[in-house]
């Protein structure tokens, strides 16, 4: 190959590596831009409906519990997002500890609650009282179980949602439990790659396909299992994290 041929070729590479890194840049900030607003509107919305600046009645607080639910999963596809990038470019770290499983899961659940309700779904939390530890990175953990409950709640109309966590087998295991719209057999196998979803809600329910992708990245990179199981469409699905116990 010609010398005058390399050069172009170099050049138009690195010209496409700048392009990429702008692009991520611009990504990255444009997505914390926008998660400090969506956070400045859920925590007014909730001091709203908490009664802070006044009793309101019923219908007012449904409206802001529903004002909640929608800057809370704006700021959970925000965070994925990011993720996603980082995972495609290798920048992925892990700021691994060991951390009380159950007290992740339990706040995951606590904090995700108000989703449910505004749904005037159930969504119910049981663990052991006692402290069961994993090595791994809190904050990435924490991303994964708000991912599963996230997606319970949005997919489910009626009845609940359960949040699990038991000690089997030298693991912990998480299972997220819904009675939402389940899984057809068709999707089961490609449901945690990228931008996959079910073709029955793309329109009624908002989603990237992107969250259980990134879930699967970051349980399998700290030693961890990630699957699902479901019976069939209209039966609803469980969702399963099992993490080895730190000895």
């Amino acid at each position: 190959m010609p010398d005058e041929t390399i050069e172009e070729l170099r050049k138009a590479k690195e010209e496409l590596e700048q392009l990429n890194h702008f692009k991520t840049h611009l990504l990255v900030l444009t997505s914390h831009q926008l998660k400090t607003p969506l956070g400045i509107i859920r925590g007014y919305s909730v001091l709203l409906r908490e009664g802070f600046y006044g009793e309101l009645n019923t219908k007012a607080k449904e409206v802001l519990a529903k004002m909640e639910f929608a800057a809370e999963d704006l700021v959970n596809l925000i965070d994925n997002v990011i993720d996603l990038r980082k995972v495609e470019e290798g920048r992925i770290e892990y700021q691994m500890s060991r951390i009380d499983f159950v007290k992740i899961a339990r706040q995951a659940a606590d904090e995700l609650g108000h989703m449910a309700s505004s749904k005037g779904l159930n969504l119910s939390f049981e663990g052991p009282d006692h402290e069961v530890a994993v090595h791994g990175d809190a904050q990435k953990l924490r991303h994964v179980i708000q991912n599963l409950i996230d997606n319970a709640v949005k997919y489910t109309e009626k009845g609940g949602v359960q949040v699990k966590v038991e000690e089997k087998d030298g693991n912990v295991v998480l299972s997220v439990i819904d009675s939402g719209i389940g899984i057809p057999p068709g999707v089961m196998p490609f449901l945690f790659q990228e931008f996959v979803r079910d073709e029955r809600v793309k329109q009624a329910i908002r989603g990237s396909g992107i969250g259980l992708f990134v879930a699967k990245t970051f349980v399998e990179a700290q030693s961890g299992k990630i699957w699902a199981e479901s019976p069939g469409e209209g039966k609803g699905s469980s969702f399963f994290v099992s993490m080895p116990k730190a000895q």
